[in-house]
């Protein structure tokens, strides 16, 4: 019995290449809550840039943001996992007097960033919005809970934290003890679903734990080829697929 569905969003939810299909997600979200089946997504994105891409359909969505820091719905924090002020302090102190690296200290409802970079600032602000530009930590006064390095891709993670993503001229840290597969399993927790009973949608490394130990897993055709071999469900249109289980009701119960 499949009774919670999550799913990764780049490459998953957004195949490779397209876009949101923002007719059929609603679509989508129907047929899952005319089945009682709880939906949620599991990804390295931010809240507020999810808020963005979802529009009108955020409205009561699940989101476990940042490879697992914090889980959230409706700007409500249910689980969270934000980066220690010993560590947040190692990073303003290692790049505070750098002009040509931009770091930035993302907040759940703000971005803080210092060094140079107004193209990083510019990024962020259109990815994001709600960036403000620092020259001390007394200015952020909430927790912190992602950090992103542009223009230094080779600086070891303080203690405390980890890498979560790394590619030329970036690089970005969470919590060491963050993960997609925590934050999704106490999610499931709260509504006393058990991992066996989950469907999960993936394609990368970090959803390696996911995709292993729920009930059902799916990748999509342009998942690292690791990943890919872990299970022989596969598919190039996650929400078409779910719809599909929904109508031959494969998946989950008629709602009481």
């Amino acid at each position: 019995m499949v009774r919670m569905i999550a799913s990764d969003v780049d490459g998953t939810l957004i195949y490779k290449g397209s876009h949101l299909n923002t007719a059929r997600f609603p679509v989508m979200q129907k047929k899952l809550n005319e089945k009682n089946i709880l939906f949620a997504l599991a990804t390295a994105r931010h809240y507020r840039e999810l808020k963005k891409l979802f529009g009108n359909s955020s409205k009561n969505l699940w989101c476990c943001c940042c490879d697992g820091a914090y889980v959230i719905s409706n700007d409500e924090t249910y689980y969270a996992l934000p980066l220690s002020e010993d560590c947040i302090k190692t990073f303003f102190d290692s790049f505070v007097s750098d002009t040509k690296t931009a770091v930035v200290f993302h907040s759940i409802h703000t971005s803080y960033i210092i060094g140079g970079g107004y193209l990083a600032y510019a990024r962020e602000n259109t990815r994001l919005g709600n960036v403000k530009k620092i020259n001390s930590l007394s200015e952020i006064n909430c927790d912190i809970f992602f950090v992103s390095i542009y223009g230094a891709s080779n600086f070891e993670p303080p203690q405390g934290s980890r890498i979560s993503y790394r590619a030329t001229g970036i690089c970005e840290y969470v919590n060491s003890r963050a993960s997609k597969y925590d934050a999704v399993k106490m999610l499931a927790s709260l509504f006393s679903v058990s991992e066996k009973e989950i469907m999960f949608f993936g394609d990368g490394e970090n959803d390696r734990e996911l995709i292993e130990k729920c009930g059902v897993s799916y990748t999509t055709y342009c998942a690292d080829k690791k990943v890919f071999a872990l299970t022989s469900n596969h598919t190039r249109d996650c929400i078409g697929t779910i719809i599909r289980l929904c109508d031959e009701n494969k998946i989950g119960t008629l709602s009481n």
